[in-house]
């Protein structure tokens, strides 16, 4: 009889947890209707509607595999050692850290639709994923990438809302992973009567034809994006779920255009972040609040009241989303490792002041194989942009200069500033025991690619010994560097 009623009083408190949708779509940045830009997102608009829209969150890596693997294990790129693409080779040190396996040992049912990007396809379940119900597309010859990554997403979405629907009475909460890739470059074509005339790029891209159309073909691929998460929503209405479940819907990083993907300034770290977290967050709610994705998942905790695991980094912000408090954190920091090639970059940002700390003083503007090769990319490549050099470090004063455009670090009257910044940067490595004040670089790991930073495109490969000589040869300047 005791064992009875100790099994009825988890069955209990398991049928009282929340359920988890989250939401999560390629390079998007904050390029939606919500956050101003003349994009049509009508489900979106009504997920912010229904929760709370965080208008400053930033990513803390800005590449695909790490910026996804900070939200979904808590740590540092440097920490949880996935400092560079999955697909290339890098991977998680320990993958038992990931949110899925996490939520899967406190009794969740975990499931993956689509798109993930934090270890190599087909390995899902070493994540803690339970069921892998993507659809799984695989490349056929003959099919274009943007025509692939349309019909996987159109399964993924399938697969999501036959899952829901087929769902039984449970003791379980569910954990449902839906990553969509249509905003990935390669876009969508347009359709031949579509007018571009009326596009308008965003800040930093040269309003021409040519980056009008590519706006254009990214605005078709995000209203696609915007009907596939509406129709998950509207299946978790349908089955009376929507109201006893969390939905979280974000991106990885900023648009995939020069200075703003695979960049430390705020167009490559800001991204979409909407929360709809029952008895928590109020409809039609915003935030200004200062945050980074790694504070995600000790937020996560605490809405689900789960135990917060000893390796979380971040903070929780559930105070700004139930409105208890403006602010959780004074400053974010930023890295970058390794994206197609080798980029040691790090970062700390307040409300006032942006800090960028490069470490190889021959890297120019950007690393064009950190550009997607698109139309905005050869226009700055025309121009000679690339062939610029970029300063060992960078202050901006983002209350007036928030596109970043006046470096100030080597200003007399912003020394002050920039010590202030310096000290903030130094004392979070050493914390956090960034390998790049200990070794001089980030290394390679073992069956890892990566290019060298003259390569142009971002398909660009280097065989793998080939990339550690060079890599061996930049120690030294690395160290040099640091030291100075």
């Amino acid at each position: 009889m005791q064992h009875k009623q100790h099994k009825n009083f988890w069955q209990q408190k398991r049928r009282m947890a929340m359920n988890l949708l989250y939401l999560n779509t390629h390079d998007i940045g904050r390029y939606l209707n919500i956050y101003g830009y003349d994009v049509e997102t009508p489900n979106l608009n009504q997920l912010a509607k229904d929760g709370m829209l965080l208008r400053n969150m930033h990513c803390a890596s800005p590449t695909c595999s790490p910026s996804r693997a900070v939200l979904l294990t808590g740590q540092y790129p440097h920490n949880n050692g996935l400092t560079g693409l999955a697909h290339r080779g890098f991977d998680i040190t320990d993958k038992k850290t990931h949110l899925a396996a996490f939520l899967r040992q406190q009794g969740y049912e975990t499931v993956l639709a689509g798109v993930q990007h934090e270890i190599r396809t087909r390995s899902e379940s070493e994540l803690g994923y339970e069921k892998v119900l993507n659809g799984e597309a695989y490349y056929q010859k003959g099919i274009r990438q943007e025509e692939f990554l349309t019909m996987q997403d159109e399964m993924a979405t399938e697969a999501a809302v036959v899952y829901l629907q087929s769902r039984k009475t449970t003791d379980r909460p569910f954990y449902l992973a839906v990553g969509y890739g249509c905003t990935h470059r390669e876009y969508p074509d347009l359709p031949q009567e579509y007018n571009c005339s009326y596009i308008m790029p965003p800040k930093g891209v040269p309003d021409q034809a040519g980056s009008r159309q590519d706006m254009a073909r990214l605005k078709i691929a995000l209203e696609r994006m915007d009907r596939y998460c509406g129709k998950i929503i509207e299946t978790l209405k349908a089955i009376g779920e929507y109201e006893n479940t969390v939905i979280v819907f974000t991106t990885d990083h900023g648009l995939p255009i020069p200075k703003a993907k695979c960049t430390l300034y705020d167009d490559g770290t800001g991204v979409a972040m909407i929360i709809k977290a029952p008895g928590i967050t109020k409809p039609c709610q915003s935030s200004d609040a200062l945050l980074s994705q790694i504070d995600f998942y000790p937020t996560l905790c605490e809405i689900l009241s789960l135990p917060q695991p000893e390796w979380l980094q971040g903070v929780s912000f559930l105070p700004v989303l139930n409105q208890t408090s403006s602010e959780v954190r004074n400053e974010i920091y930023g890295e970058i490792n390794y994206h197609i090639a080798c980029e040691p970059v790090r970062s700390v940002r307040t409300s006032r002041y942006k800090y960028i700390r490069h470490y190889l003083a021959e890297y120019p503007y950007q690393i064009p194989c950190h550009i997607d090769d698109s139309e905005p990319k050869e226009i700055f490549h025309q121009a000679g942009i690339f062939e610029q050099k970029l300063p060992m470090e960078e202050l901006y004063d983002l209350v007036g200069d928030p596109q970043e455009r006046n470096n100030l670090a080597e200003c007399p009257e912003y020394q002050k500033q920039k010590n202030e910044m310096q000290n903030l940067l130094l004392d979070w490595q050493v914390k956090t025991g960034d390998p790049l004040l200990e070794t001089g670089t980030v290394c390679l790991p073992a069956g890892a690619i990566a290019s060298t930073p003259d390569s142009y495109s971002t398909k660009t490969q280097v065989i793998l010994p080939e990339c550690r000589q060079y890599l061996g040869a930049l120690k030294e300047v690395l160290q040099n560097n640091i030291k100075g």
